[in-house]
């Protein structure tokens, strides 16, 4: 329960926190860089991607059981959103999704009590957990400079605040503060790239950890 608490607590903080560490460490030119590139268009098949989501996902539990939940979870989505099946991707998306998302917050706020946000351990973790969000938003934010020498110019170093695996808040919080800087800038799809990565990532160094520390 304390876990979930300061989960919920210190990532709602992203919303209020992320915005001021991209002013800061981000040039507003650069903020509202649009990336001129063309895209491609995808000539990946659905059943290539179906195929590709089963051995992935079978290969990623076979190798970090541990974190198998969450591979699952994830790759199940997108098969279910491959398949084209729009009653199951419109139930999962919309329904099920503010369901789930309403009775974790009912079932947090019912079972919480003051003892527990008052204890020193919930205390620690939450400043923990603050930190690590510090610390992951400049690592990303770094990576996106990075990305942005590595195209001569050509990126928006704003996306890479979205590879901190909030999926959507850290991509629509790199949209906004680019959409704030410069109208015409658009990075929302590239920086939901970059939170998918975030996941995958976050998930593979979950059992990375798990599986160490047991």
């Amino acid at each position: 329960m304390e876990i979930s608490i300061v989960a919920y607590l210190y990532l709602s903080l992203t919303y209020g926190g992320y915005p001021y560490l991209i002013r800061l460490l981000i040039p507003k030119e650069l903020r509202g860089k649009v990336i001129t590139r063309e895209k491609k268009e995808s000539t990946v098949t659905s059943r290539e991607k179906l195929v590709f989501a089963v051995i992935t996902n079978a290969a990623l539990c076979l190798l970090f059981p541990v974190a198998a939940p969450l591979f699952l979870s994830f790759f199940v989505g997108i098969v279910i959103r491959e398949t084209g099946i729009k009653p199951y991707i419109k139930m999962i998306g919309e329904n099920f999704l503010y369901f789930a998302t309403f009775f974790l917050g009912l079932m947090l706020g019912v079972l919480c009590d003051a003892n527990t946000l008052l204890d020193a351990t919930v205390l620690k973790l939450l400043v923990l957990g603050m930190l690590a969000l510090l610390l992951s938003g400049i690592g990303g934010i770094l990576g996106g400079y990075v990305i942005y020498f590595f195209r001569k110019g050509d990126f928006n170093p704003t996306i890479g605040i979205a590879g901190v695996s909030c999926v959507p808040s850290t991509a629509k919080v790199a949209q906004k503060a680019a959409g704030k800087a410069n109208a015409a800038a658009f990075i929302l799809d590239y920086a939901l790239g970059a939170n998918i990565c975030g996941v995958i990532t976050t998930a593979i160094l979950t059992g990375i950890y798990i599986t160490l520390l047991s």
